[in-house]
C-alpha cells in the first residue's frame, strides 16, 4: 500500500510541475517556467506539451539555442508538431531567412490548410524576399481564414502603402487598430492623417 501511494505522489508532483510551469509561463515567469518543465520532463523526457512550452520559454529570454533544441525534440516524437514547426519558421524570419521559412510554411499548409499563422508568416516572409504578389495573396488568405488576425491586415496595410494605395492601407490599418494591434496606431498617425 505504501509504495502505491508512493508512485501516486510521484504521478501527482510530476503533473503538479506542469501546471507550475505553465502558470509561471503565464505570469511571465520564464526561468521559473523553465524550472518545472525541466522536472516534468526529468520524468518523462519526451512530454511533447512541456518540451514546446519549455521551447517557448527559453524563447521568451532569447535563448534561441535551447528553444530550437526542445522544438525539433517535439518534432522527433511528433513530426506534424505544427506549433513548433511555425516556432521554427519563427527563429528562420528572425535570422533573416525568409525562403526557409515560406518552405516551412508551405509544408505547414500542406497539412493544415486553414492556418492563419502560417499564412501570416509566410506572406511576411514573401515580402521581405520582394515577392510582393505572394506577400498579398497570403495576407488575403489570412485574412479569409480568420477575419480577426489583426497582424494581418496590419502587414497588409504597409505592403498597400508600398504599392502606393494608401486610401486602402489606412482601411487596414483602422481595422487593425479595432483588433488591438498597437503598431497600427503608429501606422495610422504616420501614413493617415
Amino acid at each position: 500500500m505504501g509504495v502505491i501511494l508512493g508512485i501516486t505522489g510521484l504521478w501527482g508532483c510530476k503533473d503538479e510541475s506542469v501546471y507550475i510551469g505553465d502558470g509561471f509561463f503565464n505570469q511571465g515567469n520564464y526561468e521559473k517556467a523553465i524550472e518545472a518543465y525541466t522536472n516534468y520532463l526529468e520524468l518523462n523526457p519526451n512530454n511533447i506539451k512541456s518540451l514546446y512550452n519549455r521551447g517557448r520559454a527559453y524563447e521568451e529570454l532569447g535563448n534561441y539555442e535551447l528553444a530550437l533544441a526542445d522544438f525539433n525534440k517535439v518534432l522527433e516524437n511528433d513530426p506534424n508538431h505544427v506549433q513548433s514547426r511555425l516556432s521554427i519558421a519563427n527563429n528562420l524570419y528572425r535570422n533573416k531567412l525568409y525562403m526557409d521559412v515560406i518552405y516551412v510554411c508551405d509544408n505547414v499548409l500542406e497539412t493544415h490548410s486553414q492556418n492563419t499563422d502560417a499564412f501570416l508568416l509566410r506572406g511576411k516572409s514573401h515580402q521581405k524576399a520582394g515577392h510582393i504578389n505572394q506577400a498579398m495573396d497570403d495576407y488575403n488568405a489570412a485574412i479569409a481564414v480568420n477575419n480577426e488576425k489583426g497582424e494581418a491586415y496590419f502587414y497588409r496595410g504597409l505592403l498597400k502603402i508600398y504599392l502606393g494605395r494608401k486610401q486602402s492601407a489606412c482601411s487596414d490599418f483602422k481595422i487593425a487598430e479595432s483588433l488591438d494591434i498597437k503598431t497600427a496606431v503608429k501606422a495610422l498617425k504616420n501614413y493617415c492623417r
